[in-house]
C-alpha cells in the first residue's frame, strides 16, 4: 500500500482496477501472492469502453493479447492518437504519464504489468546507469519485444502455480523486467553495465549460504548481501561463473540433496520434499524429472 498526495490510500489492485476506472475485473492477478514491487493482472474479453487513469504512480507495461486488431484512441502527452493495436503489441508507460484510453466494437484482452518506481530506480543504480529520474523518459507505444513476452509468461505461470517457486524466483524476474524496461526507455547507445566481476570468494560465500539454507525460501536480496553485490550484478555474474542463475543453481542443489536422501531409503518422497523446503511433493517431482530425466520413484527404483 502507499499514500497518495491527497491523503487517500491505494493498493496495487486499486491501481489496476480503481485508477483505471473501467467496468471489468481481471481473470488473473498476483495480488494474493504478496509480491513486492511488482504486479501482473490479466483481462480477457473486456467490452468496448473508456478507461481513465489518474496520475499513474507506477511504471506500467501493457500487452495486447486479443486475437483481432483493436482500434483505439489514446491521449499521449496532451495529444490524441488513433491507432490499430495488433496481437502482441506492447506499450510502456512512465509514472504519471498516461490518462485516457478508449476502444470500440471489439472486446479487448490484455496483460498489465506494473513495477514500482523504487525498484526501477534501484535497478538503474545497481546497473550503473546514469539516471536522474523518471521525467527523462517518455512513453513507448506500439513496440514488439520477445523478452517482455517471455517475462510476462513466466509471471503468469508463477501465478497459476500459486507462487510455488518462491521469493528468490520472483525477485529475479522483477529485476530482469525492471532492467529490460530501462533498456527500452533509454537511448540506444547508453551503457547499462559495469565490468565488476564476481570473485571466487564471493561465489563460494553465496554457494555456502545456499547449502546452509537449502530448506528455506531464501531471497535474492539475502544472496546479494552475502556477496556484497547488487542483486542485478549478482544474477548476471553468477550465471557467467556457473552457467546457471542463482535460482536455477538453488533448485539443482535441492535435487542433488534429494537424490542423496532417496539413496538412504529413510524417508518417503513426500517427506523428502518437505525436508528440502519444496512447496509440496508435486513441486519437487516436476523439478526432479526436468533435471534428471526420471521421476523420484523411477530414480529410487534405479538405485
Amino acid at each position: 500500500m502507499a499514500l497518495n498526495s491527497d491523503g487517500t490510500v491505494w493498493t496495487w489492485m486499486d491501481t489496476m482496477k480503481v485508477r483505471y476506472m473501467f467496468n471489468s475485473k481481471p481473470v488473473l492477478n498476483s495480488e494474493h501472492l504478496g509480491w513486492k514491487n511488482i504486479q501482473l493482472s490479466k483481462w480477457d474479453k473486456v467490452a468496448p469502453q473508456e478507461a481513465y487513469v489518474e496520475s499513474m504512480p507506477n511504471y506500467l507495461i501493457t500487452m495486447h493479447t486479443s486475437p483481432q486488431p483493436l482500434k483505439t484512441l489514446t491521449l499521449f502527452e496532451g495529444r490524441e492518437y488513433e491507432r490499430v493495436m495488433k496481437t502482441g503489441e506492447i506499450s510502456c508507460y512512465v509514472p504519471g504519464n498516461f490518462d485516457y484510453f478508449r476502444w470500440e466494437k471489439i472486446e479487448a484482452s490484455y496483460i498489465g504489468m506494473m513495477l514500482s518506481p523504487s525498484l526501477v530506480h534501484q535497478v538503474a543504480s545497481q546497473a550503473d546507469m546514469t539516471f536522474k529520474g523518471q521525467n527523462e523518459f517518455t512513453n513507448k507505444l506500439s513496440i514488439y519485444d520477445s523478452k517482455l513476452v517471455q517475462l510476462s509468461q513466466w509471471l503468469v505461470d508463477e501465478i497459476n502455480s500459486n507462487g510455488a517457486r518462491g521469493t528468490l524466483y520472483i525477485e529475479s524476474l522483477s529485476n530482469l523486467l525492471a532492467l529490460h524496461l530501462l533498456e527500452i526507455f533509454a537511448q540506444p547507445k547508453q551503457q547499462f553495465y559495469v565490468s565488476r566481476k564476481l570473485s571466487d570468494q564471493q561465489l563460494s560465500k553465496v554457494i555456502e549460504y545456499m547449502h546452509t539454507h537449502y530448506n528455506q525460501d531464501i531471497s535474492l536480496e539475502q544472496l546479494a548481501a552475502v556477496a556484497n553485490l547488487s542483486q542485478t550484478h549478482l544474477v548476471r555474474m553468477f550465471k557467467q561463473k556457473t552457467g546457471l542463475s542463482p535460482y536455477q543453481y538453488f533448485i539443482h542443489l535441492r535435487i542433488e540433496k534429494a537424490k542423496m536422501l532417496m539413496m538412504n531409503r529413510e524417508y518417503t518422497i513426500g517427506e523428502i520434499a518437505a525436508i528440502l523446503g519444496f512447496t509440496d511433493q508435486s513441486h519437487m517431482n516436476r523439478h526432479f524429472k526436468r533435471i534428471t530425466g526420471l521421476s523420484p520413484k523411477e530414480y529410487m527404483m534405479s538405485t
